[in-house]
Parts: C-alpha cells; structure tokens; sequence
C-alpha cells in the first residue's frame, strides 16, 4: 500500500470523537499559553504559572469524577454508543461556554499578588482565581479523559490525536498573539472549543433519536452562540495589578497611553505625560541643565522598559546621561579610539545608543529583541526620536542579545548591558523563577571575547537592600576572568550611585590614566567607588553611606579567592554565586535564612524579586496537597470495585500491590514528561535565540513527535507487538536521551549559534525525534490497564494529570538548586523506573477474565 493510500484510509477513518478529541485538546493548550500571557500583563509570570498550575488540576479532578460515574455502573458491559458520547459531548458543550465566562470573571477579581502577605482577603480572591481558572479545565480534562478511557484498546491513536492536537494548539496560540491583543486571542481558544463542542454533537452515536440529537445540538449551540456575542459586544481588558509601573504612569498628571502594540513576546505600551523624566541613578548634584528632554515611558507587559526621548539630533541637549553611572565606560576609555565602536544589548527605548553618539561612537550596534519596539521607533516616533535607529551610525538589530554577539565577527570598544531582563520565561511561561542566559559566567566570557583591546564591558543593575543582582555580577565576572586565565583584580572596577551599580570589566589591567579618570568623575558625581584596583579602606562608602558596605566586603572577598570568598558566599544571607548555563537563574538569590530580612520590610516587601520563589514553593505545596486528595479519593470510590484475587493468576497478588505499581507507574510518567519538557525548552529556546519561533518549534514540535511515537505505537500493536514490551522499550529509550543529552547536548549545541535560524530550527527538531518515544508509555499501559483492570483507568488518569501539574514547579525547584543536567537525569530516573514496571506488567498485573472488561459509564 502506498503512502497515499495509508493517508487515505486514516482519514477515511477518523471518526467524530478523534475529531473533537484533537480540537478540544489544541483549545486547552492554547488558552493555557494565552492566560501565561494575560497573567504576565496583568500580574507578573511567576504568579500566572501558580495560578495556571492549580487551574489545571481539572485534569486531576475528572479523574474522580469518572471514578465516581464509574462506580455507579454495573459490571455489564456497555456499548460505547450511549452515554459516553453524550457525556463526551456535554463535556466539550461546557469546555466552550465556560471558558469565555471565566476570562471574562477573572478579570473582575480584585487581586493583588503584593497584598496578600498583609491582606487576608487576598486569600479569598485567590481561592475565586483558582475556581473560575480550574472549571474550563475540569470539563476539558473530562472530555479528553473520557476519550481515551472508555475506549482503552485504541488509546495509543486516541493519545496521538491528543498531542497533535496540543502541538498545534501551542503552534496557533502564537500565531494568534502575534495578529490580536491577549483579550481577543482568547476567542481562538472559543473557536477551538466550540469547534470541538460542535463534532461532538454530530457524533451519530449519542444514543438518542434524531428529533432529540437536533434539540440537543440547537441549545448547545445556542447558548455557545450567547456566549460568544457577549464577549464580542462586551469584551473584557485585562485587569493591571496597582502595583505594575504602568499603572503608576497612568496616574501621572495627563498621562495617555499613545501607542500600544502586542506580540508573542509582551504587550508594549507607549505613555504620554509631562511628569515622565527617565534618568534612572542621576547624580544629586547633577547641574540644572542636566535634564532629560521631553520623554515618553516605555512599558512592556505593563513594567517600565525605559523611555523614548525627544532627539533633534543635537547630542549637547544629552547631558544629564554623563551624570548617571551608566556613563562610566565612556569616561574610562577618553584617551582610547576615535573610531569608537559600541555594541548596546537591549537597546529599548534608546538611552544606551544616545550616550554612544554623546560620546562621538562612529559605530554603534543596538540589539533589541522585540520588533515591536524597534517598528515604534522607526515609524510612529521617528521624527519624535530625531530617526534615532535610522542614523548612519546605528545599526538596529532584531536579535536575542548574546546570541547576536556570539555570532558576530567583530568586536567593540564599550559592549554596554543596562538593566536587560529575560527573554523567555514570560514568553513560554515554563519557570517561576526567569532563566536568564545574558548573565551567566559563560555569556561573561562571550562578551569579553568580543572585545577590542582595551576595550571595556559595562554591565549596570539596580541598587538592591540588601544587594543581591550586584554582588553576584561582581562574583560572575571574577569567575568569567578566572576560567579565561586572567588576573580580575587588576580588570574590574564598581561604581555605584543611589540607585544604580555599575561593573567595568577589560581583558586587558585599567591602566592608571583610567582609573584617575574615573576617580575623578565619581567623586565629582558623588560615586561611590566599590572596587578599585589598589583602592583604600577609606576611599569606599563615602557619599551614599550604608550601614555595612557589603559592596566593598564582597568583592574583597571574591578576589581573594579560597577559603575566604566560600565563607562569604556561605554566610552572605542570600546566594550570591555566580550563575551558569547549566543554572541561569541569576535573579535567583533566594534562601531561607533571608526570610527574618524580607519580612523585616512588611509591605516595603515589594523589592524583593525574591517572593518568585516562595510562590513557586507554595504552588509546589498546594499541588502536593491537593494531588494527593485527587489521586486518594478515586481509590475510596472504587474500593468495593477491585478483586483482591484474580481467579486468572497462577499466583495470587493483592489489589494493593497492584494500586502500588499503578500509583509509581502513571507518577512517573507525568513527572518524566514535564521534567523532559522544561528542560529541553530552556535549552532549545536559548540555542534558537528567538522565542517566538522557539516555543513554536519546541513546544509545539515536542508534543507533535509525541503524537508521532503514539500512532506509531499503535500502528505496532497492530502487527501483534505487545504493548507492554513496547512500552519497556521506548520507556528505555527515554531514559537514555535523556542521560545523553545531560551530559552533552548544551556542550554540541553551543558552537551551532552561528548557523542560520532555519538550519538551527531544523537541527532542534532532530533533536527532539528521540522523544517521540515519549509518546508511547502512557497509552500502551493504559490500554493494557483496560483489558485486565479496567476499574483502575480513571484513577490512572487522575494520577497523571496531577503528576504533570507537580512536576512544573517541582522541576523548576530541581534546577535551582541543582541544575538542568540534574532535571533530565531525574526524568531519566523516572523513565527508566517505568521501563522496569512495564516490562513486569504482564507478571504481575494479570488480567480479568474475558468480557469483564467495565466501562467508565
């Protein structure tokens, strides 16, 4: 038979409910990456993937209620032809008429994620985000969970639908959000749903006569009709949180938002007012005409991004940038080149590239990842930012920062990183805790490397009390300076203001003409000189006094290597260690001894980005607890359901034992996968350098060659391949991806960087073809559970869906503290305890006797 033919026949057999399965699925993906997305503008992602992940404890939820519904039925079997596709069918009804109800009611929930440490009604607004999130869930989990359970012997087509549909829900939700704003993406998910709700009502197996099947269908269809001219005529907005810098712009004097636009990437805002004067860390004796000119604010999801500034050209009208520290580089190289190159990562609004041209760069490089940003200053604002990134001497790059500089075959005077962020956690909404690959040792050495002789790499955070981000970029850049074989002490200087640190960092000694340069510009400023090369005890902590200079302290410390710099890193109250690639947290400073200090703030507790991490614990707690009773109470109502002995078995086995090897079998595949999961986005998205086409290719594509792997499985069974030795094997194989690609993968993907996008996107795919193996464990077993314990099959989807909802927040913990390496050796682990489940399941699971089988309805 040809390929053509085999294409034929699948399509010829496809029936209503896989149609319906693949559509429900692709709307449950899809509004998850939405609601990452409304939740990123609205609050911040951290708090979104808590929320999000006790929302999508419906999985876990359906699992008891098809145990409940199960254990009402008899022990007769029952023809599919009935109440399963009229259940299947109100399921998907209600999926699609709930879930614009409950976008629309979230967004009238007055929470606010700061207030809840002193506000105790928080707590119950919360409990109503978790509610009205979790019930679109639940009727989808119901739905799905109903597909692949009451018809268990083609479970491995039905789960390959599932993930194809889930891939191409992923790969739509991005292009929704490229074309709409979040609230009208969210009508892709509807069309989805709705969609789905509609095959299913042309199921002709609902098992009702045809008078009755259109009544049916017309009040379904009605009422999804009411639905949706609701949410058009009356669209809802996404609710800001009062503490989002734009919603402080907003309150400004005559503040109006001019210009908005919205991407995969964030929503981009554009403020008006006469009170907006970007000049963050201006000296406080900075001259009078040292005053930023009319700006506009800068907003990307809802937090200040910086400021477009009004430019004719004119760079004398620029003056107050030389009084902030951000300056530094360029008054430490005015005896260098006249062909001053600069290379500024996070262009933004622009500030970084106006200081080059203050100081005559003849080059300067801007890279900024968001083409949002870029088309406003090109086009809405050009005349209002003089046609800053059309200048002969700038050149605007849409890239992901290191990645570009990994690529490039030149090299800069001054590579200037000021106050960038991260890329990809709010874009895929995979971490609690941002990975940030710009500030890792590894990204340090890149930027070094690419540095002209004598040339410097500025490096610029916010001042933090007590100091984290600071003290680890010192700690990152001596750590950098060690592995290229260089003496730090002589190559770095920090300079801090009120309100901002810089670090200055050369491959090269600061020769004295420099260091006097800059000496005399901080003091002149009222600069506090952290480090020096050859600094005094008394030439620190002078003009912005603190308590206890941990500034100077630390980096002491750090240059003095050995025992001494372990003490401090061991005693400092917060980590800060320098960050990896294989642990790019750099935002991550968080331990518990802290707590004392952050509570000590009460409600200044807001500067502590540090409250990502407690929320991520207590979503691991709450899914702890809750997946617990999920996965308990289906056994309470199956218990009169399950034979201790199996008058089959040569040997009798209990039906707890074989609970036991259910419970660790589903477990760990839903752990494996999310872990698998988390850790190949990170990695991929970085190697991809671009996020909107990387979540569209990992996301979507590692669900698809799932999907891959589950058709191919029951293409297998069909040759009469067991499907537990199946199983065994791509469980194996799994496990031992997983391993290789700890050890080595980030290492033979590094020098790949400069390949061109297509070819890198083509190579991640390969990457991820190992993993279409992942796609076989679940149904293969889940297919032999319903022919020898098929009182079990509810509960084994309960066990996987509140398995994967553990695992995000879980995983993330274990890369904190151990790494991404450590993540696929564990997921390694669990697929590896899977295997050997699977290939003893024959012996120990023994199956019923024939026609026993009992339907979930």
């Amino acid at each position: 038979m040809s390929v053509y033919d085999q294409i034929r026949c699948i399509l010829i057999g496809i029936r209503y409910r896989e149609v319906a399965l693949l559509l429900v699925s692709a709307a449950v993906l899809f509004y998850q990456i939405i609601l990452v997305r409304a939740f990123s503008i609205g609050q911040w992602h951290h708090f979104a993937y808590m929320v999000i992940s006790i929302a999508l404890f419906g999985f876990g939820a359906s699992g008891t209620l098809l145990a409940a519904i199960a254990r009402r039925r008899t022990d007769t079997a029952m023809s599919l032809h009935g109440s399963q596709a009229r259940w299947f069918a109100i399921s998907a009804i209600s999926f699609a008429v709930v879930l614009p109800v409950s976008f629309w009611l979230t967004q009238r929930v007055p929470f606010e994620a700061f207030r809840i440490v002193w506000e105790a009604r928080q707590v119950l607004y919360l409990g109503c985000y978790y509610l009205l999130l979790s019930v679109p869930f639940f009727a989808a989990a119901t739905a799905i969970g109903l597909a692949l359970t009451s018809e268990s012997e083609k479970s491995p087509l039905l789960y390959a639908y599932n993930m194809a549909g889930s891939g191409a829900g992923a790969f739509l939700a991005i292009v929704a959000l490229s074309i709409a704003r979040v609230e009208w993406a969210v009508v892709g998910a509807m069309g989805l749903a709705q969609g789905a709700a509609a095959v299913a009502l042309l199921d002709t197996k609902l098992s009702v006569d045809r008078s009755s099947r259109w009544f049916f269908a017309a009040v379904g269809i009605a009422v999804m009709a009411i639905v949706t001219l609701a949410y058009i005529f009356r669209p809802p907005t996404v609710r800001l949180s009062q503490y989002k810098g734009l919603s402080y712009a907003l309150n400004l004097p005559h503040a109006q938002v001019v210009a908005e636009r919205s991407s995969p990437l964030g929503r981009v805002d554009v403020v008006a007012s006469p009170a907006i004067h970007e000049a963050p860390g201006l000296s406080l004796v900075a001259p009078t005409d040292a005053v930023p000119p009319k700006q506009l604010g800068l907003y990307v999801d809802s937090e200040s991004a910086g400021a477009i500034t009004a430019f004719n050209g004119d760079t004398s009208t620029l003056n107050y940038l030389d009084w902030m520290v951000t300056a530094a580089p360029y008054f430490a190289l005015q005896d260098g080149p006249r062909d001053l190159r600069v290379c500024v990562l996070g262009a933004g609004g622009g500030a970084g590239v106006l200081l080059a041209l203050r100081h005559a760069a003849r080059q300067v490089d801007a890279i900024e990842l968001d083409p949002n940003v870029i088309e406003l200053l090109r086009e809405e604002f050009r005349d209002f930012a003089g046609g800053l990134y059309d200048r002969a001497e700038v050149r605007i790059h849409r890239a992901e920062a290191r990645a570009f500089v990994q690529r490039a075959h030149v090299t800069w005077d001054v590579i200037d990183l000021s106050l960038v962020g991260s890329f990809a956690a709010s874009t895929v909404g995979v971490g609690a805790v941002s990975e940030n690959y710009l500030y890792t040792r590894e990204s340090f050495e890149a930027f070094l490397s690419h540095l002209r002789p004598g040339g410097v790499l500025a490096v610029t955070r916010w001042a933090q009390t007590p100091p984290r981000d600071e003290l680890k970029l010192f700690a990152t850049a001596v750590a950098a300076l060690e592995r290229m074989g260089l003496k730090p002490t002589e190559r770095l200087v920090l300079i801090r203001s009120w309100a901002m640190a810089t670090l200055l960092v050369k491959k090269e000694p600061f020769r004295t003409p420099e260091l006097s340069a800059l000496r005399r510009w901080t003091e002149e400023r009222l600069f506090d000189a952290s480090y020096f090369p050859g600094i005094a005890a008394e030439e620190h902590n002078r003009f912005n006094v603190l308590e206890r200079d941990y500034y100077f302290e630390a980096a002491i410390a750090f240059l003095a290597g050995g025992q001494r710099r372990e003490e401090f890193l061991r005693d400092y109250a917060f980590n800060v260690r320098p960050a990896t690639d294989d642990r790019p947290y750099f935002f991550h400073s968080f331990r518990w001894r802290a707590l004392p200090i952050m509570f000590s703030f009460q409600q200044s507790l807001i500067p502590f980005s540090e409250w990502g991490y407690l929320i991520l614990v207590a979503t691991l707690a709450q899914a702890t607890l809750l997946g617990i009773l999920l996965i308990v109470s289906p056994l309470f109502l199956l218990r009169n359901r399950i034979s201790p002995v199996d008058s089959q078995c040569s040997k009798p086995h209990s039906h707890r034992t074989v609970r036991l090897r259910v419970l660790l079998y589903f477990l760990a595949l839903g752990l494996g996968y999310l872990f698998v999961e988390m850790a190949l986005i990170q990695r991929l998205v970085f190697f991809l350098a671009d996020p909107i086409y990387a979540v569209a290719v990992v996301l979507a594509g590692l669900l698809f060659v799932s999907g891959l792997g589950s058709a191919f499985a029951a293409r297998q069974l069909r040759k009469g391949i067991p499907a537990t030795r199946l199983a065994c094997l791509a469980a194996i194989v799994v496990a031992v991806t997983c391993t290789v690609y700890a050890l080595g993968l980030h290492t033979i993907l590094m020098p790949l960087l400069s390949w061109p996008l297509s070819a890198r996107m083509a190579l991640a795919f390969t990457v991820m073809l190992p993993f279409a193996a992942m796609g076989m464990p679940f149904p293969l077993v889940l297919r032999q559970l319903g022919q020898s314990r098929p009182e079990l099959l509810p509960w084994a989807w309960a066990i996987n869906g509140c398995a994967s909802v553990i695992a995000g927040p879980l995983a993330t913990l274990l890369a904190l503290g151990a790494g991404l390496p450590i993540v696929l050796l564990v997921a390694s682990a669990c697929y590896a305890m899977a295997a050997l489940l699977a290939g003893t399941w024959q012996k120990r699971v023994c199956p019923r006797i024939a026609g026993s089988s009992v339907p979930i309805l």
